[in-house]
């Protein structure tokens, strides 16, 4: 069974906001709207409001605000389709282990879900006798096959072909990167490994040899309208079934690895498939589990991953383990070489961040000389800004005033320079990216936050703005405009939903629902707004122009250049007195 938008929102109205909400945390009412402390800041005074008529939540202080949905995803550390899930059971809804599916989406899930069954069954059939040998050469049993639902991309049978008798078209097909522009299949005799979305769809394939020789051992799907390789964690969908919020949580770079590791037994593994960790990658996996270790491939690219990722969990307040593999190999690789016990022990004894990270600062480093000691310890202090415990941070500064005779007072001192002087900093960058925030930009969000409040505005908008220049911002008034025409309406407690999927764009709908109108001036404002952004086009036209004008060298040339800009100024030039 797959949720659709109709159903989460039948859900949504059979959970009334307030009603939920005061079971987490008490309400009082003020007039039409219902007051508590907020549970997401340290709150001493009920700074967060709930409207019933809304049916969404605003705390005035740290600006977390959203539906139902978000308020219980946020509060039980879990997933917002687990919230829909736990609140669709409250109602009657048993969804177990539905997936959601979003209506403009589902017939490319349909076809996925179709291709992975034939290349199961493929898999089976006396044609997948070799394929199936490789497997388990390779030391991948049937549970694991059945697991992952690996199959066979058959040279003898055509997947296109058969689709296309089915009733699909051929141009989709192209598009979702099953077929090629010549009509035929992308993948053909490799063993297939399905790559699944955060709710466990199949959006994509990973094709690996296996009886021949290719210089392209694996053949990846092509990013799609439902595969974006940057924010796929594969195997989210089995972890976050197993773990609990106290739990940890394995995150390493392909595939292979998680599937590798599972044949062992070690189930709680997911994977960034190659990609640099995200932040929005982080943030789910800070909701799956209190503890976080980083098993990423033991190369050096790997290093330099973990190091990537350690700075975004900073951002998080996070601070993971991490598990470095000896001789450049993967997971994959570690655990058939060395087994399942060795690979347990090393993911048993991972390394604190800040152990990580001044293990790193030694490298190249003589540290019987002076000189080095002293850069070894100035660097190690920066890293322990990240550390929030102030009790490892003392031991770890106790730990260097022992080792390397420097008085703690001097070390202690030190360390609190650097953090006062990085929280000004801080300050200082937050201040500098303000300011950089374009007059577009703002005229942009002032627009979207008429358009959330006054269908009409949505319709103006529609007819009247040729282009936002910020992508997040013309993708959210890209989905306001389809959902309003899709449902007639824009419901904004419906619409986070729609889009829950989609962080940045939640980030920015969140951040629209804090900002204040004015409806009293609305027009007039409306027009202004929409004008400054579509002068965006001509501006940029202008400096293309202008920086024609200073590269020509030719006088006839530079005229009819000046023409062209005095056109798009409004300024006749053949005008006569």
């Amino acid at each position: 069974m797959n949720i659709t938008n109709e159903m989460i929102n039948e859900i949504r109205n059979k959970n009334d906001i307030v009603d939920v909400i005061s079971k987490y945390i008490p309400l009082t009412q003020r007039g039409k709207n219902y007051f508590g402390v907020c549970p997401f800041h340290d709150d001493h005074s009920p700074s967060m409001s709930v409207s019933r008529e809304k049916q969404i939540f605003t705390c005035f202080s740290c600006g977390a605000t959203g539906n139902v949905f978000t308020f219980v995803a946020n509060y039980e550390h879990i997933g917002f389709y687990d919230a829909v899930r736990l609140l669709g059971s409250r109602v009657g809804y048993d969804l177990g282990s539905a997936k959601i599916t979003k209506n403009k989406n589902a017939k490319y899930y349909e076809i996925y879900d179709l291709v992975t069954k034939l290349y199961q069954n493929s898999l089976s059939t006396a044609q997948g006798k070799n394929a199936l040998e490789y497997l388990d050469d390779r030391q991948i049993d049937k549970k694991t096959i059945k697991k992952f639902k690996i199959g066979l991309s058959s040279s003898k049978i055509s997947i296109t072909d058969y689709l296309v008798e089915k009733g699909y078209d051929l141009k989709t097909l192209i598009d979702l990167g099953i077929t090629n522009d010549n009509g035929s299949d992308v993948f053909v005799n490799r063993i297939m490994f399905p790559l699944y979305d955060l709710e466990g769809n199949v959006v994509a394939f990973s094709g690996r040899i296996y009886n021949t020789k290719d210089p392209s051992k694996y053949v990846n799907t092509k990013e799609t309208a439902i595969f974006k390789k940057g924010t796929i964690l594969y195997n989210y969908h089995n972890a976050k079934e197993l773990l609990k919020k106290n739990e940890s949580v394995i995150v390493m770079e392909g595939f292979m690895d998680v599937i590798r590791a599972d044949s062992v037994g070690i189930t709680n593994c997911i994977a960034t498939m190659g990609t640099a960790l995200t932040k929005q990658n982080a943030n789910l996996l800070k909701k799956m589990a209190n503890n976080i270790i980083l098993c990423f491939d033991g190369d050096k690219a790997g290093l330099e991953a973990t190091i990537k990722a350690i700075e975004i969990f900073k951002e998080l307040d996070v601070s993971p383990k991490i598990v470095r593999l000896p001789e450049d190999l993967d997971p994959d690789e570690y655990i058939l070489k060395y087994g399942k016990e060795k690979f347990k022990y090393e993911i048993d004894n991972p390394e604190s961040s800040i152990e990580f990270l001044m293990d790193l600062h030694k490298q190249n480093k003589n540290l019987s000389d002076i000189g080095d000691i002293s850069k070894y310890i100035n660097e190690s202090l920066v890293d322990l800004l990240i550390v929030e415990d102030e009790v490892l941070v003392n031991l770890t500064l106790r730990k260097m005033s022992d080792e390397y005779k420097v008085d703690y007072d001097v070390l202690k001192k030190k360390y609190e320079d650097l953090k006062n002087k990085n929280k000004k900093e801080v300050t200082v960058t937050n201040s500098s990216e303000k300011k950089k925030l374009s007059q577009i930009d703002i005229a942009s969000k002032e627009l979207l936050a008429y358009m959330l409040n006054d269908e009409n505005v949505l319709q103006d908008v529609e007819e009247s703005v040729t282009f936002f220049p910020n992508d997040t911002i013309r993708l959210l008034a890209n989905e306001m405009i389809y959902y309003y025409h899709k449902y007639g309406n824009l419901n904004v407690a419906d619409f986070i939903s729609y889009i829950a999927s989609n962080e940045d764009e939640l980030n920015l709908l969140n951040e629209l629902m804090t900002m204040k109108v004015n409806n009293e001036n609305k027009e007039e404002a409306v027009n202004d707004y929409i004008k400054v952004i579509n002068s965006y086009p001509i501006k940029r036209k202008m400096n293309e122009i202008n920086k024609e004008i200073m590269n020509e060298t030719d006088p006839i040339k530079q005229a009819n250049i000046l023409k062209e800009s005095m056109a798009l100024r409004g300024v006749n030039n053949d005008r006569r007195d």
